[in-house]
Protein backbone atom coordinates (compact mmCIF):
# COMPACT_ATOMS: atom_id res chain seq x y z
CA UNK A 1 0.00 0.00 0.00
CA UNK A 2 1.33 3.51 -0.83
CA UNK A 3 2.25 5.85 2.02
CA UNK A 4 -0.44 8.39 1.00
CA UNK A 5 -3.09 5.69 1.18
CA UNK A 6 -1.97 4.70 4.68
CA UNK A 7 -2.10 8.34 5.75
CA UNK A 8 -5.62 8.79 4.37
CA UNK A 9 -6.83 5.64 6.11
CA UNK A 10 -5.37 6.80 9.43
CA UNK A 11 -7.06 10.19 9.06
CA UNK A 12 -10.46 8.64 8.33
CA UNK A 13 -10.09 6.32 11.33
CA UNK A 14 -9.28 9.32 13.55
CA UNK A 15 -12.40 11.12 12.34
CA UNK A 16 -14.57 8.04 12.84
CA UNK A 17 -13.42 7.63 16.42
CA UNK A 18 -13.68 11.40 17.11
CA UNK A 19 -9.96 11.66 17.90
CA UNK A 20 -8.33 15.13 17.76
CA UNK A 21 -7.42 16.19 14.22
CA UNK A 22 -4.17 18.17 14.02
CA UNK A 23 -3.00 20.58 11.38
CA UNK A 24 -0.18 18.24 10.36
CA UNK A 25 -2.78 15.66 9.25
CA UNK A 26 -4.79 18.13 7.20
CA UNK A 27 -2.42 20.61 5.50
CA UNK A 28 0.01 18.91 3.13
CA UNK A 29 0.40 21.48 0.36
CA UNK A 30 3.96 22.39 -0.47
CA UNK A 31 2.92 25.97 -1.39
CA UNK A 32 2.20 28.07 1.69
CA UNK A 33 -1.25 29.64 2.06
CA UNK A 34 -1.22 33.39 2.72
CA UNK A 35 -3.11 34.29 5.93
CA UNK A 36 -3.58 37.79 7.34
CA UNK A 37 -4.19 38.21 11.08
CA UNK A 38 -5.50 41.45 12.59
CA UNK A 39 -4.07 42.00 16.09
CA UNK A 40 -6.08 44.02 18.60
CA UNK A 41 -3.20 46.17 19.93
CA UNK A 42 0.34 47.30 19.23
CA UNK A 43 3.17 44.77 19.03
CA UNK A 44 4.04 43.49 22.53
CA UNK A 45 4.29 40.24 24.51
CA UNK A 46 0.49 39.95 24.33
CA UNK A 47 0.99 38.29 20.92
CA UNK A 48 4.04 36.18 21.82
CA UNK A 49 2.31 33.00 20.62
CA UNK A 50 2.09 34.37 17.07
CA UNK A 51 5.72 35.51 17.08
CA UNK A 52 6.87 32.09 18.33
CA UNK A 53 4.76 30.17 15.82
CA UNK A 54 6.37 32.21 13.03
CA UNK A 55 9.93 32.04 14.40
CA UNK A 56 9.80 28.31 15.30
CA UNK A 57 8.24 27.37 11.94
CA UNK A 58 4.93 26.04 13.34
CA UNK A 59 2.86 28.04 10.85
CA UNK A 60 5.09 27.03 7.93
CA UNK A 61 4.93 23.36 8.95
CA UNK A 62 1.14 23.68 8.88
CA UNK A 63 1.27 25.13 5.35
CA UNK A 64 0.67 28.76 6.33
CA UNK A 65 2.48 32.03 5.69
CA UNK A 66 1.11 34.37 8.35
CA UNK A 67 1.17 38.16 8.07
CA UNK A 68 0.47 40.03 11.35
CA UNK A 69 -1.35 43.37 11.09
CA UNK A 70 -0.72 45.67 14.06
CA UNK A 71 -3.78 46.96 15.90
CA UNK A 72 -4.49 49.88 18.19
CA UNK A 73 -7.11 51.51 20.44
CA UNK A 74 -9.31 52.70 17.53
CA UNK A 75 -9.02 49.54 15.42
CA UNK A 76 -11.81 46.99 15.74
CA UNK A 77 -10.52 43.56 14.62
CA UNK A 78 -14.09 42.44 13.89
CA UNK A 79 -14.48 45.21 11.28
CA UNK A 80 -11.22 44.19 9.61
CA UNK A 81 -12.06 40.46 9.51
CA UNK A 82 -15.70 40.82 8.44
CA UNK A 83 -14.69 43.26 5.65
CA UNK A 84 -12.17 40.72 4.33
CA UNK A 85 -9.05 42.78 5.09
CA UNK A 86 -7.91 39.95 7.37
CA UNK A 87 -8.69 36.23 7.51
CA UNK A 88 -8.34 35.97 11.30
CA UNK A 89 -8.44 38.40 14.19
CA UNK A 90 -7.70 38.57 17.89
CA UNK A 91 -10.76 39.62 19.87
CA UNK A 92 -12.23 39.25 23.32
CA UNK A 93 -15.52 38.15 24.82
CA UNK A 94 -17.37 41.02 23.14
CA UNK A 95 -17.28 38.77 20.05
CA UNK A 96 -20.37 37.17 21.56
CA UNK A 97 -22.19 40.54 21.42
CA UNK A 98 -21.06 41.00 17.82
CA UNK A 99 -22.40 37.53 16.96
CA UNK A 100 -25.75 38.31 18.61
CA UNK A 101 -25.97 41.54 16.59
CA UNK A 102 -25.67 39.58 13.34
CA UNK A 103 -21.98 39.88 12.59
CA UNK A 104 -20.78 36.55 11.07
CA UNK A 105 -17.92 35.80 13.48
CA UNK A 106 -16.83 32.34 14.65
CA UNK A 107 -14.52 31.86 17.66
CA UNK A 108 -11.69 29.37 17.17
CA UNK A 109 -9.40 29.37 20.22
CA UNK A 110 -9.55 31.21 23.59
CA UNK A 111 -5.91 31.95 24.42
CA UNK A 112 -6.37 33.76 27.77
CA UNK A 113 -8.56 31.84 30.21
CA UNK A 114 -8.96 35.02 32.27
CA UNK A 115 -9.41 38.50 30.84
CA UNK A 116 -6.74 41.08 31.74
CA UNK A 117 -9.22 43.91 31.06
CA UNK A 118 -9.34 46.39 33.96
CA UNK A 119 -10.21 50.04 34.54
CA UNK A 120 -7.22 52.12 35.56
CA UNK A 121 -8.35 55.24 37.45
CA UNK A 122 -6.69 58.28 38.97
CA UNK A 123 -6.03 57.94 42.68
CA UNK A 124 -7.88 60.83 44.31
CA UNK A 125 -10.57 61.57 46.89
CA UNK A 126 -13.35 61.79 44.28
CA UNK A 127 -12.85 58.18 43.13
CA UNK A 128 -12.74 55.53 45.85
CA UNK A 129 -14.77 52.76 44.20
CA UNK A 130 -15.94 51.84 40.73
CA UNK A 131 -19.36 53.41 41.42
CA UNK A 132 -17.64 56.78 41.88
CA UNK A 133 -16.78 56.82 38.16
CA UNK A 134 -20.21 58.24 37.34
CA UNK A 135 -19.97 61.83 36.06
CA UNK A 136 -16.29 61.27 35.27
CA UNK A 137 -14.48 60.97 31.95
CA UNK A 138 -13.54 57.44 30.83
CA UNK A 139 -11.17 56.76 27.93
CA UNK A 140 -12.44 53.52 26.36
CA UNK A 141 -11.18 51.41 23.46
CA UNK A 142 -13.57 50.23 20.77
CA UNK A 143 -13.75 46.53 21.73
CA UNK A 144 -14.45 46.78 25.46
CA UNK A 145 -18.03 45.57 25.83
CA UNK A 146 -17.07 43.50 28.87
CA UNK A 147 -15.94 46.64 30.75
CA UNK A 148 -19.28 48.31 29.96
CA UNK A 149 -20.96 45.18 31.34
CA UNK A 150 -18.84 45.46 34.50
CA UNK A 151 -19.79 49.13 34.97
CA UNK A 152 -23.51 48.47 34.49
CA UNK A 153 -23.54 45.48 36.85
CA UNK A 154 -21.66 47.61 39.41
CA UNK A 155 -24.50 50.12 39.27
CA UNK A 156 -22.83 52.87 37.24
CA UNK A 157 -25.17 54.95 35.07
CA UNK A 158 -23.34 55.00 31.73
CA UNK A 159 -25.47 57.91 30.48
CA UNK A 160 -23.92 60.13 33.14
CA UNK A 161 -20.38 59.18 32.15
CA UNK A 162 -18.31 61.04 29.59
CA UNK A 163 -16.89 58.20 27.47
CA UNK A 164 -14.23 59.28 24.95
CA UNK A 165 -12.16 57.26 22.42
CA UNK A 166 -8.97 55.64 23.69
CA UNK A 167 -5.73 57.24 22.49
CA UNK A 168 -3.39 54.47 23.62
CA UNK A 169 -1.41 57.03 25.66
CA UNK A 170 -1.45 56.36 29.42
CA UNK A 171 0.11 59.78 29.98
CA UNK A 172 -3.30 61.34 29.33
CA UNK A 173 -4.38 59.96 32.71
CA UNK A 174 -2.02 62.47 34.27
CA UNK A 175 -2.66 65.34 31.81
CA UNK A 176 -4.87 68.05 33.31
CA UNK A 177 -5.61 69.39 29.83
CA UNK A 178 -7.15 66.06 28.79
CA UNK A 179 -9.21 65.71 32.02
CA UNK A 180 -9.13 61.90 31.78
CA UNK A 181 -10.21 60.29 35.06
CA UNK A 182 -10.04 56.62 34.06
CA UNK A 183 -9.17 54.41 31.11
CA UNK A 184 -9.63 50.87 29.86
CA UNK A 185 -6.41 48.93 30.35
CA UNK A 186 -4.75 45.53 30.49
CA UNK A 187 -3.43 44.37 33.88
CA UNK A 188 -0.34 43.10 32.05
CA UNK A 189 0.83 46.46 30.68
CA UNK A 190 -0.70 49.76 31.83
CA UNK A 191 -0.02 49.35 35.61
CA UNK A 192 3.68 49.01 34.76
CA UNK A 193 3.68 52.22 32.70
CA UNK A 194 1.67 54.11 35.32
CA UNK A 195 4.26 53.13 37.93
CA UNK A 196 7.15 54.04 35.67
CA UNK A 197 5.62 57.48 34.92
CA UNK A 198 4.87 58.02 38.65
CA UNK A 199 1.12 58.30 37.99
CA UNK A 200 -0.84 57.48 41.16
CA UNK A 201 -3.48 54.97 40.14
CA UNK A 202 -5.99 52.43 41.37
CA UNK A 203 -7.41 49.34 39.67
CA UNK A 204 -11.04 48.32 39.28
CA UNK A 205 -11.38 44.76 37.99
CA UNK A 206 -14.49 42.94 36.67
CA UNK A 207 -13.37 39.91 38.70
CA UNK A 208 -14.40 41.84 41.82
CA UNK A 209 -17.98 41.01 40.72
CA UNK A 210 -17.04 37.43 39.68
CA UNK A 211 -17.10 38.48 36.02
CA UNK A 212 -14.55 36.12 34.51
CA UNK A 213 -14.36 36.29 30.71
CA UNK A 214 -12.13 34.77 28.04
CA UNK A 215 -9.70 37.14 26.30
CA UNK A 216 -7.47 37.35 23.23
CA UNK A 217 -9.62 34.86 21.36
CA UNK A 218 -8.69 33.83 17.82
CA UNK A 219 -11.67 34.22 15.48
CA UNK A 220 -12.59 34.19 11.81
CA UNK A 221 -15.81 34.52 9.78
CA UNK A 222 -18.55 31.93 9.38
CA UNK A 223 -17.94 31.80 5.63
CA UNK A 224 -14.16 31.33 5.89
CA UNK A 225 -14.54 28.56 8.48
CA UNK A 226 -17.05 26.76 6.25
CA UNK A 227 -14.98 27.08 3.07
CA UNK A 228 -11.53 26.43 4.59
CA UNK A 229 -11.91 24.33 7.77
CA UNK A 230 -8.49 22.74 7.24
CA UNK A 231 -6.79 26.15 7.28
CA UNK A 232 -8.68 27.14 10.44
CA UNK A 233 -7.56 23.92 12.16
CA UNK A 234 -3.98 24.47 10.97
CA UNK A 235 -4.01 28.05 12.25
CA UNK A 236 -5.46 27.07 15.63
CA UNK A 237 -3.06 24.18 16.27
CA UNK A 238 0.06 26.09 15.19
CA UNK A 239 -0.87 29.13 17.31
CA UNK A 240 -1.47 26.96 20.37
CA UNK A 241 2.00 25.42 19.83
CA UNK A 242 3.44 28.92 19.57
CA UNK A 243 1.95 29.94 22.90
CA UNK A 244 3.16 26.74 24.52
CA UNK A 245 6.69 27.59 23.37
CA UNK A 246 6.45 31.26 24.35
CA UNK A 247 5.28 30.48 27.88
CA UNK A 248 8.24 28.12 28.40
CA UNK A 249 10.90 30.40 26.82
CA UNK A 250 9.73 33.94 27.57
CA UNK A 251 13.25 35.40 27.91
CA UNK A 252 14.18 34.12 24.45
CA UNK A 253 10.88 35.33 22.98
CA UNK A 254 11.33 38.79 24.54
CA UNK A 255 14.73 39.07 22.84
CA UNK A 256 13.14 38.10 19.53
CA UNK A 257 10.36 40.70 19.95
CA UNK A 258 12.89 43.46 20.70
CA UNK A 259 14.98 42.54 17.65
CA UNK A 260 12.23 41.82 15.10
CA UNK A 261 9.25 44.13 15.72
CA UNK A 262 8.75 47.89 15.83
CA UNK A 263 7.51 48.61 19.35
CA UNK A 264 6.00 51.69 20.98
CA UNK A 265 8.58 54.18 22.28
CA UNK A 266 9.92 53.19 25.69
CA UNK A 267 9.01 49.51 25.47
CA UNK A 268 12.08 47.64 26.69
CA UNK A 269 13.02 44.29 28.21
CA UNK A 270 11.74 45.25 31.67
CA UNK A 271 8.32 46.22 30.30
CA UNK A 272 8.03 43.02 28.27
CA UNK A 273 9.21 40.90 31.21
CA UNK A 274 6.53 42.42 33.46
CA UNK A 275 3.91 41.74 30.77
CA UNK A 276 5.13 38.15 30.33
CA UNK A 277 4.90 37.42 34.08
CA UNK A 278 1.23 38.49 34.16
CA UNK A 279 0.33 36.94 30.80
CA UNK A 280 1.60 33.46 31.71
CA UNK A 281 -0.82 33.40 34.68
CA UNK A 282 -3.71 34.24 32.32
CA UNK A 283 -3.03 31.14 30.17
CA UNK A 284 -3.71 28.70 33.06
CA UNK A 285 -1.75 26.09 31.05
CA UNK A 286 -1.20 23.97 34.18
CA UNK A 287 -4.97 23.47 34.41
CA UNK A 288 -6.26 23.38 30.80
CA UNK A 289 -4.76 23.08 27.33
CA UNK A 290 -3.82 26.37 25.69
CA UNK A 291 -6.72 27.63 23.57
CA UNK A 292 -9.34 25.59 25.43
CA UNK A 293 -12.88 26.94 25.47
CA UNK A 294 -16.18 25.40 26.46
CA UNK A 295 -19.80 25.98 25.45
CA UNK A 296 -20.89 26.27 29.10
CA UNK A 297 -18.31 29.01 29.80
CA UNK A 298 -19.52 31.00 26.79
CA UNK A 299 -23.07 30.56 28.09
CA UNK A 300 -22.00 31.98 31.45
CA UNK A 301 -20.40 34.96 29.69
CA UNK A 302 -23.60 35.45 27.67
CA UNK A 303 -25.68 35.55 30.88
CA UNK A 304 -23.56 38.45 32.14
CA UNK A 305 -24.17 40.32 28.89
CA UNK A 306 -27.91 39.64 29.33
CA UNK A 307 -27.87 41.07 32.88
CA UNK A 308 -26.16 44.20 31.59
CA UNK A 309 -28.62 44.61 28.69
CA UNK A 310 -25.96 44.03 26.03
CA UNK A 311 -27.96 41.14 24.53
CA UNK A 312 -31.47 39.77 25.08
CA UNK A 313 -32.51 36.54 26.77
CA UNK A 314 -33.40 34.97 23.41
CA UNK A 315 -29.74 34.65 22.41
CA UNK A 316 -28.42 31.50 20.74
CA UNK A 317 -24.81 30.32 20.59
CA UNK A 318 -25.47 27.80 17.83
CA UNK A 319 -22.72 28.16 15.21
CA UNK A 320 -20.68 30.57 17.35
CA UNK A 321 -17.86 28.12 18.17
CA UNK A 322 -15.69 26.48 15.51
CA UNK A 323 -16.07 22.70 15.38
CA UNK A 324 -14.71 20.22 12.84
CA UNK A 325 -17.45 18.48 10.89
CA UNK A 326 -16.50 15.53 8.68
CA UNK A 327 -18.68 13.00 6.90
CA UNK A 328 -17.95 9.47 8.14
CA UNK A 329 -16.99 7.01 5.35
CA UNK A 330 -19.13 3.88 4.88
CA UNK A 331 -16.35 1.43 5.76
CA UNK A 332 -15.68 3.28 9.01
CA UNK A 333 -19.39 3.25 9.87
CA UNK A 334 -19.58 -0.52 9.23
CA UNK A 335 -16.47 -1.08 11.35
CA UNK A 336 -17.90 0.89 14.27
CA UNK A 337 -21.30 -0.82 13.92
CA UNK A 338 -19.66 -4.27 14.04
CA UNK A 339 -17.61 -3.27 17.07
CA UNK A 340 -20.74 -1.90 18.74
CA UNK A 341 -22.67 -5.16 18.19
CA UNK A 342 -19.74 -7.17 19.51
CA UNK A 343 -19.58 -4.99 22.61
CA UNK A 344 -23.35 -5.27 23.16
CA UNK A 345 -23.33 -9.08 22.91
CA UNK A 346 -20.27 -9.30 25.13
CA UNK A 347 -21.89 -6.96 27.65
CA UNK A 348 -25.00 -9.17 27.81
CA UNK A 349 -22.89 -12.22 28.62
CA UNK A 350 -20.86 -10.36 31.21
CA UNK A 351 -24.02 -8.89 32.74
CA UNK A 352 -25.54 -12.37 33.09
CA UNK A 353 -22.43 -13.66 34.87
CA UNK A 354 -22.19 -10.63 37.13
CA UNK A 355 -25.89 -10.90 38.05
CA UNK A 356 -25.18 -14.21 39.86
CA UNK A 357 -23.35 -12.24 42.55
CA UNK A 358 -25.16 -8.92 42.12
CA UNK A 359 -25.87 -8.18 45.76
CA UNK A 360 -22.34 -8.92 46.91
CA UNK A 361 -20.76 -6.92 44.09
CA UNK A 362 -23.11 -3.99 44.65
CA UNK A 363 -22.05 -3.84 48.28
CA UNK A 364 -18.36 -4.03 47.40
CA UNK A 365 -18.70 -1.36 44.74
CA UNK A 366 -20.54 0.96 47.11
CA UNK A 367 -17.88 0.56 49.79
CA UNK A 368 -15.07 1.07 47.24
CA UNK A 369 -16.70 4.19 45.78
CA UNK A 370 -17.25 5.67 49.20
CA UNK A 371 -13.64 4.96 50.13
CA UNK A 372 -12.36 6.53 46.91
CA UNK A 373 -14.58 9.59 47.37
CA UNK A 374 -13.37 9.99 50.94
CA UNK A 375 -9.73 9.62 49.86
CA UNK A 376 -10.17 12.17 47.07
CA UNK A 377 -11.90 14.59 49.42
CA UNK A 378 -9.14 14.16 52.00
CA UNK A 379 -6.45 14.74 49.37
CA UNK A 380 -8.16 17.92 48.13
CA UNK A 381 -8.67 19.13 51.70
CA UNK A 382 -5.02 18.41 52.49
CA UNK A 383 -3.85 20.43 49.47
CA UNK A 384 -6.17 23.35 50.26
CA UNK A 385 -5.26 23.40 53.94
CA UNK A 386 -1.53 23.50 53.12
CA UNK A 387 -1.57 26.03 50.24
CA UNK A 388 -1.62 29.82 50.33
CA UNK A 389 -4.63 30.99 48.29
CA UNK A 390 -2.97 34.08 46.81
CA UNK A 391 0.46 32.79 45.76
CA UNK A 392 -0.27 29.02 45.36
CA UNK A 393 2.80 28.14 47.43
CA UNK A 394 2.86 26.46 50.86
CA UNK A 395 1.22 28.28 53.77
CA UNK A 396 2.34 28.76 57.39
CA UNK A 397 0.70 25.51 58.48
CA UNK A 398 2.70 23.51 55.93
CA UNK A 399 5.87 25.40 56.90
CA UNK A 400 5.46 24.39 60.55
CA UNK A 401 5.09 20.72 59.54
CA UNK A 402 8.10 20.70 57.21
CA UNK A 403 10.53 22.62 59.45
CA UNK A 404 9.95 20.07 62.24
CA UNK A 405 10.46 17.12 59.88
CA UNK A 406 13.56 18.65 58.26
CA UNK A 407 15.20 19.41 61.62
CA UNK A 408 14.67 15.80 62.71
CA UNK A 409 16.08 14.57 59.38
CA UNK A 410 19.14 16.85 59.70
CA UNK A 411 19.86 15.49 63.18
CA UNK A 412 19.54 11.91 61.99
CA UNK A 413 21.76 12.20 58.92
CA UNK A 414 24.05 14.95 60.25
CA UNK A 415 23.66 17.35 57.34
CA UNK A 416 23.03 21.10 57.32
CA UNK A 417 19.61 22.74 57.56
CA UNK A 418 19.21 26.25 56.14
CA UNK A 419 16.24 28.58 56.77
CA UNK A 420 15.69 31.83 54.88
CA UNK A 421 13.12 34.31 56.16
CA UNK A 422 12.39 36.94 53.52
CA UNK A 423 10.65 40.28 53.98
CA UNK A 424 9.47 42.56 51.13
CA UNK A 425 10.96 45.94 51.94
CA UNK A 426 8.49 48.78 52.68
CA UNK A 427 5.59 46.77 51.29
CA UNK A 428 2.94 48.73 53.19
CA UNK A 429 4.05 51.88 51.37
CA UNK A 430 3.84 49.96 48.06
CA UNK A 431 0.25 48.95 48.86
CA UNK A 432 -0.64 52.50 49.90
CA UNK A 433 0.78 53.85 46.66
CA UNK A 434 -0.60 51.37 44.14
CA UNK A 435 -3.47 49.59 45.87
CA UNK A 436 -3.99 46.02 47.03
CA UNK A 437 -4.55 44.45 43.54
CA UNK A 438 -1.09 45.67 42.48
CA UNK A 439 0.32 44.50 45.82
CA UNK A 440 -1.17 41.04 45.33
CA UNK A 441 0.34 40.86 41.84
CA UNK A 442 3.73 41.85 43.28
CA UNK A 443 3.57 39.06 45.89
CA UNK A 444 2.64 36.51 43.20
CA UNK A 445 5.58 37.60 41.05
CA UNK A 446 8.03 37.32 43.96
CA UNK A 447 6.61 33.92 44.95
CA UNK A 448 7.38 32.68 41.42
CA UNK A 449 10.99 33.90 41.75
CA UNK A 450 11.41 32.07 45.08
CA UNK A 451 9.75 28.89 43.76
CA UNK A 452 12.01 28.71 40.71
CA UNK A 453 15.11 29.43 42.81
CA UNK A 454 14.41 26.73 45.42
CA UNK A 455 13.50 23.99 42.99
CA UNK A 456 14.91 20.83 44.56
CA UNK A 457 12.44 18.15 45.60
CA UNK A 458 13.35 18.60 49.28
CA UNK A 459 13.10 22.42 49.22
CA UNK A 460 10.02 24.24 50.53
CA UNK A 461 8.89 27.76 49.68
CA UNK A 462 6.15 29.12 51.95
CA UNK A 463 4.28 32.31 52.65
CA UNK A 464 5.23 32.95 56.24
CA UNK A 465 2.71 35.73 56.81
CA UNK A 466 1.70 39.00 55.09
CA UNK A 467 4.69 40.07 53.01
CA UNK A 468 7.06 37.56 54.62
CA UNK A 469 8.19 34.35 52.94
CA UNK A 470 10.30 31.42 54.11
CA UNK A 471 12.52 28.93 52.28
CA UNK A 472 13.71 25.65 53.83
CA UNK A 473 16.64 23.91 52.16
CA UNK A 474 19.47 21.62 53.22
CA UNK A 475 22.82 20.02 52.38
CA UNK A 476 24.75 23.24 51.66
CA UNK A 477 27.84 24.66 53.30
CA UNK A 478 27.81 28.22 54.63
CA UNK A 479 29.32 29.75 51.51
CA UNK A 480 26.78 28.00 49.32
CA UNK A 481 23.85 29.11 51.51
CA UNK A 482 25.10 32.73 51.39
CA UNK A 483 25.40 32.54 47.58
CA UNK A 484 21.95 30.93 47.32
CA UNK A 485 20.31 33.77 49.29
CA UNK A 486 22.26 36.49 47.44
CA UNK A 487 21.10 35.07 44.11
CA UNK A 488 17.45 35.31 45.17
CA UNK A 489 17.91 38.87 46.42
CA UNK A 490 19.56 39.88 43.13
CA UNK A 491 16.82 38.27 40.99
CA UNK A 492 14.18 40.36 42.76
CA UNK A 493 16.19 43.55 42.32
CA UNK A 494 16.69 42.75 38.62
CA UNK A 495 12.91 42.76 38.08
CA UNK A 496 13.11 46.55 38.66
CA UNK A 497 9.47 46.74 39.76
CA UNK A 498 8.95 50.49 40.36
CA UNK A 499 8.47 51.53 44.04
CA UNK A 500 8.70 55.35 44.42
CA UNK A 501 8.28 55.12 48.20
CA UNK A 502 11.35 52.87 48.59
CA UNK A 503 14.81 54.23 49.29
CA UNK A 504 15.98 52.05 46.36
CA UNK A 505 13.12 53.24 44.01
CA UNK A 506 12.32 49.59 43.19
CA UNK A 507 10.83 46.63 45.01
CA UNK A 508 13.57 44.88 47.05
CA UNK A 509 13.77 42.21 49.73
CA UNK A 510 15.77 41.59 52.89
CA UNK A 511 16.79 38.06 53.86
CA UNK A 512 17.83 36.59 57.19
CA UNK A 513 19.60 33.23 56.82
CA UNK A 514 19.97 30.70 59.63
CA UNK A 515 22.65 28.08 58.92
CA UNK A 516 22.29 25.08 61.20
CA UNK A 517 24.38 21.95 61.86
CA UNK A 518 21.93 20.68 64.47
CA UNK A 519 22.97 19.12 67.73
CA UNK A 520 20.80 16.87 69.86
CA UNK A 521 19.45 19.78 71.93
CA UNK A 522 18.73 22.08 68.94
CA UNK A 523 15.02 22.99 68.69
CA UNK A 524 12.94 24.66 65.97
CA UNK A 525 12.83 27.95 67.85
CA UNK A 526 16.65 28.13 67.71
CA UNK A 527 16.57 28.07 63.90
CA UNK A 528 13.65 30.49 63.47
CA UNK A 529 14.99 32.95 66.07
CA UNK A 530 18.39 33.03 64.37
CA UNK A 531 16.82 33.75 60.97
CA UNK A 532 14.61 36.47 62.51
CA UNK A 533 17.59 38.16 64.21
CA UNK A 534 19.54 38.16 60.94
CA UNK A 535 16.53 39.53 59.05
CA UNK A 536 16.25 42.36 61.58
CA UNK A 537 19.95 43.12 61.07
CA UNK A 538 19.49 43.17 57.28
CA UNK A 539 16.65 45.68 57.53
CA UNK A 540 18.50 47.80 60.08
CA UNK A 541 21.53 48.08 57.77
CA UNK A 542 19.49 49.57 54.92
CA UNK A 543 17.44 46.67 53.48
CA UNK A 544 18.01 45.00 50.08
CA UNK A 545 20.62 42.65 51.52
CA UNK A 546 21.32 39.24 53.02
CA UNK A 547 22.71 38.49 56.47
CA UNK A 548 23.65 34.91 57.24
CA UNK A 549 24.58 33.44 60.61
CA UNK A 550 25.12 30.04 62.19
CA UNK A 551 22.60 28.72 64.70
CA UNK A 552 24.02 28.16 68.18
CA UNK A 553 22.58 25.37 70.32
CA UNK A 554 22.39 27.47 73.50
CA UNK A 555 19.73 30.10 73.95
CA UNK A 556 22.20 32.81 75.02
CA UNK A 557 24.31 32.23 71.89
CA UNK A 558 21.52 32.69 69.35
CA UNK A 559 21.49 35.24 66.55
CA UNK A 560 25.18 35.92 66.08
CA UNK A 561 25.71 37.81 62.81
CA UNK A 562 27.68 36.02 60.14
CA UNK A 563 28.31 36.99 56.54
CA UNK A 564 26.68 40.06 54.99
CA UNK A 565 25.75 40.32 51.34
CA UNK A 566 24.27 43.38 49.63
CA UNK A 567 22.12 42.72 46.56
CA UNK A 568 22.87 45.71 44.37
Amino acid sequence: MKLSSVTNCMLLLMLALHLPVSADNLVKDTELTQVNVQLKWFHQYQFAGFYSAIEQGYFAAAGLEVNLIEGGPTIDPVDRVVSGEAHFGVGNSSLLVDYYNGRPVKVVSAIFQHSPFIILANRNDDIRSVTDLKSHRLMLESHAAELLTYLKLAGVNLKKMDIVPHTGNIGHLNDSAKSIDAMSAYSSTEPYWASKLNIPYQIFSPRELNINFYADTLFTTQQYAQQFPNIVIAMRDALNKGWDYASAHHDEVITHILQSYELKPGVDRLALNYEAQVTIHLLEKDIVDIGYMSFSRWESIAENFVKAGQINKDYSLEGFMFEVEQEMPLWAFNTILGAFLFIVLGSLVITYIISLNKKLNASLVTVAEQSRSLEQANRKLSVLSNTDALTSIANRRRFDEVIAAELARSKRFQHSLILLIIDVDQFKEYNDCYGHPAGDLCLKTLADIFKHSANRASDLVARYGGEEFAIITSGMDRQESQSFANNICEKVAQLSIPHPQSSHSIVTISIGVAYCKPEKETVIEDVIDAADVNLYQAKSLGRNRVIEGEVAAKMDDRGSVGQIGKCV
